[in-house]
């Protein structure tokens, strides 16, 4: 399903109204990641179906924030962080190796010649994964969390209660799980996320809310009523798919 200019814009406009935050300093650095003039073209042609100014407002990113983008992949979302966090924020791009297999050229690519200059990169499994507690305002995963139930091998599969207990112990208190993904049918089995690269919703919420992180709010931005959910994502004309946005805060 797509929307009109002016449906977007109305639908942005009150994401932006109802978060104080969103005005001011965060608003312009978005717009400003957005309209840069360094973006990849790739980049800019998939906005349409993204809607990064929706999710970013959404999502509340701004300037000065540290945020770990989960399976960030070739990184589109990683630059506009990067561009909205500025100078005395920080993005840290994680991939682990079967991610990389896809997306590892396109990656170095975009970060080739220090373009990112306030970037990490962190390529290991999630299972692996370590940072300093307390030292994120968000953990961004878009477009991966089905992936923490698709089992590469029996070596790489992911303890998903262990690896959100480690997003709890990294996160603020206070801070911000994004999560938007390819949305299966309710009822779904967690192995969807394996046979059909989509997972329901709600499975999402079981297990945040049963790690300890409390459910702050939907957006219905990305959602396609036409979408064939039974459907795996690569048989979805240009991957047009009905996608949702949960956000959830980290009380400790």
């Amino acid at each position: 399903m797509s929307f009109s200019p002016a449906k977007t814009l109305l639908l942005v406009a009150s994401l932006i109204l109802s978060h104080p935050a969103l005005c001011g300093k965060a608003s312009t650095a978005i717009g400003a990641a957005i309209s840069h003039p360094d973006r990849q073209a790739g980049d800019a042609i998939d906005d349409n179906k993204r809607k990064p100014e929706a999710i970013l407002s959404f999502f509340d990113i701004k300037p000065g924030d540290k945020v770990l983008d989960v399976l960030a992949g070739s990184g589109y979302y990683s630059e506009l962080l990067s561009r909205v966090v500025g100078e005395k924020g920080k993005v840290i791009i994680h991939n682990d190796q079967h991610f990389l297999k896809y997306y590892g050229v396109a990656l170095d690519a975009r970060l080739a010649g220090k373009r990112l200059n306030n970037t990490q990169r962190i390529d290991i499994s999630l299972n692996q994964l370590a940072l300093e507690d307390n030292s994120l305002d968000t953990v961004f995963i878009i477009l991966g969390y089905h992936d923490f139930y698709y089992v590469f091998s029996e070596s790489e599969k992911i303890d998903v209660p262990k690896v959100l207990a480690k997003f709890k112990r990294f996160l603020k208190p206070g801070g911000t799980v994004a999560i938007v993904d390819h949305e299966a049918l309710k009822g779904a089995p967690a192995n969807s996320g394996h046979t059909l690269h989509r997972i329901d919703p709600n499975r999402v919420k079981a297990d945040m809310q049963k790690a300890g992180f409390r459910f702050d709010g939907e957006s219905s931005i990305l959602a396609n009523e036409g979408d064939d959910k039974t459907k795996q994502i690569w048989d979805i004309p240009n991957r047009q798919t009905s996608r949702f946005v949960l956000r959830f805060k980290n009380e400790k």
